[in-house]
C-alpha cells in the first residue's frame, strides 16, 4: 500500500467539493436540530438526516482510502484502482522499445554476448508485480549474470493481453528489424489460444456489458471497485472466463495455434535464432486436480518431437499447491513467490549449464 496515490485534478476538485458539501450539510443539520429542540416529531427527520450523513461520511472515508492509499491490480484490469496500478507500474516503466524493462532494447549487443528474449503476455510482463526485479525474467537475468558474468543479456518483450497471433507478429517484427537476438523464449499462457475460440467473443461481450455507465461507478475508486466485486460475485460467466479453454486445445483452435508455433519456430530458424517454449499454468487449483493438465500435455507433445526445448511449469508449481502464489484474492496472476519458483526452474531445467554459446549460432 502506497501513501497518497495520484489522482486526476478533476477527481481531486470533485472530492474537495464533496467534502465541502458534507461539512455544509452537517452544519445545517446541527442548526436545524437546535431550532427544533423539543419538537419530537420534526426532530425525527433531522435525526434521520444525521444518520444518512454519517453513512455518507463512512462511504466517503472508504472512497478516500481507495483513492489515495490502495494500490493493487485485479485479473482483468477493469477497476479504476487496477487501471491506475497499470499506469504507475507498467506504462511508466517502459523502455525505448515500449516494453516494461529496466534495460534499453538496443538493436546491437556487445561482442561476445548472447541475448535471450522472453516474449508473451501478462504473465511475462509481470501483471501485479510491483518491483521489476521480482519478475522471473529479471531473476533469470540475475542468475545468468552470477554464473556467466557479462555473457548474457535478457530482455522482457511481454505485453498485457496479447494472443498468439500478436505474439508471433511481435517476434517477426524484431527479427525483420534485425535486432540481435540469440534465443527467443515464448512464455505460453493457456489463454493465448482464446482468439481462435468463438466463445471468447461472447465472453468479452459479456465483460463489456458489465461495464458501469453512471459517473458514481465510472469516476470513483471505492464504488467502482465494489461494483466490479458485485459483478464478479453474481455473474458466473465473468468468474469462469477461462473455463472452456481446456476444450480449445482439442478443437480447431489448436490447429491455428499450432500454425503460429510453427511460424515462430520457422522464423527463428531462418535467422539462426534458437526457439524455446515455457508453458505457464493458471495458478488456480494447482496440484493433482489441476484442470488444464491435458492442455499442457498437448503443447509439450507438440514441442518435443520437433526438437523445441520446452519447460512445463505446471508440475513445478504443483509442488507448491496450497501456498499463496497469486497476486491477491481478485488477481490470479502469479505473484513474486511464483515468479521466483519459475525463475529457478528456468535456470535449472531450460537454461541449465551453459544455456547457449555466447556470440555463436545455436
Amino acid at each position: 500500500m502506497t501513501l497518497m496515490m495520484p489522482v486526476s485534478l478533476g477527481y481531486l476538485f470533485g472530492f474537495c467539493a464533496w467534502i465541502i458539501v458534507l461539512v455544509a450539510c452537517f452544519v445545517l443539520l446541527l442548526r436545524r436540530r437546535r431550532t427544533l429542540r423539543g419538537q419530537t416529531k420534526r426532530l425525527r427527520w433531522v435525526h434521520l438526516g444525521l444518520s444518512a450523513w454519517m453513512a455518507l461520511l463512512l462511504l466517503t472515508g472508504c472512497e478516500a482510502f481507495f483513492a489515495f492509499f490502495v494500490d493493487h491490480s485485479d485479473a482483468f484490469n477493469m477497476t479504476n484502482v487496477s487501471k491506475r496500478w497499470f499506469e504507475q507500474h507498467i506504462d511508466r516503466e517502459r523502455n525505448d522499445f515500449g516494453n516494461r524493462d529496466v534495460e534499453p532494447f538496443l538493436r546491437n549487443t556487445p561482442d561476445g554476448t548472447h541475448r535471450i528474449c522472453f516474449i508473451g503476455d501478462s504473465f511475462t510482463v509481470g501483471h501485479g508485480i510491483e518491483n521489476i526485479a521480482d519478475r522471473f525474467t529479471d531473476r533469470v537475468a540475475a542468475g545468468l549474470n552470477r554464473k556467466f558474468p557479462g555473457k548474457y543479456l535478457v530482455a522482457n518483450l511481454g505485453s498485457p493481453g496479447l494472443e498468439i497471433a500478436q505474439i508471433e507478429g511481435k517476434l517477426r517484427d524484431v527479427l525483420k528489424k534485425e535486432y540481435d537476438v540469440g534465443t527467443f523464449v515464448y512464455v505460453i499462457c493457456l489463454n493465448d489460444i482464446e482468439y481462435y475460440d468463438k466463445r471468447t467473443e461472447q465472453n468479452l461481450a459479456q465483460l463489456r456489458d458489465a461495464q458501469p455507465h453512471t459517473f458514481l461507478f465510472t469516476k470513483t475508486y471505492f464504488l467502482n471497485w465494489m461494483y466490479f466485486r458485485f459483478v464478479q460475485a453474481t455473474r458466473p460467466e465473468v468468474r469462469d472466463y477461462f473455463s472452456y479453454l481446456n476444450e480449445s486445445y482439442r478443437s480447431e483452435a489448436w490447429t491455428y495455434f499450432r500454425l503460429h508455433l510453427d511460424g515462430m519456430r520457422a522464423a527463428c530458424k531462418a535467422d539462426g535464432v534458437e526457439f524455446r517454449v515455457i508453458v505457464f499454468p493458471f495458478m488456480q487449483k494447482l496440484g493433482d486436480e489441476h484442470p488444464f493438465r491435458d492442455a499442457h500435455k498437448i503443447i509439450v507433445d507438440y514441442c518435443q518431437p520437433r526438437g523445441i526445448p520446452v519447460l512445463d511449469l505446471e508440475p513445478v508449481m504443483g509442488e507448491h499447491a496450497g501456498e499463496n502464489l497469486t497476486v491477491n484474492r481478485f488477481d490470479a496472476h502469479p505473484n513474486e513467490a511464483a515468479h521466483a519458483i519459475a525463475a529457478d526452474a528456468i535456470l535449472e531445467q531450460l537454461l541449465s549449464e551453459n544455456p547457449v554459446s555466447p556470440g555463436a549460432s545455436p
